[in-house]
């Protein structure tokens, strides 16, 4: 489905720098930060683990005190 839309032509010279077209550069922008998204998920899982990780070795360590 295409539609006529107004863009800010500053807007569209952003799009344009990731896709061949507008519609091309507005998904891959998306595409993009969906995988940022999903690494910062990621990242933030592995410093859950890591600190509960230390804590419970903090523990185990202290307890024998």
């Amino acid at each position: 489905m295409s539609r006529v839309v107004r863009i800010d032509e500053e807007a569209l010279e952003v799009a344009l720098k990731y896709g061949k077209n507008l519609s091309l550069g507005v998904m891959k922008m998306e595409e993009m930060l969906k995988k940022q998204e999903r690494a910062k998920r990621d990242y933030t899982a592995m410093e859950e683990m890591v600190r509960r990780t230390i804590r419970e070795e903090l523990e185990v360590l202290t307890s024998r005190y």
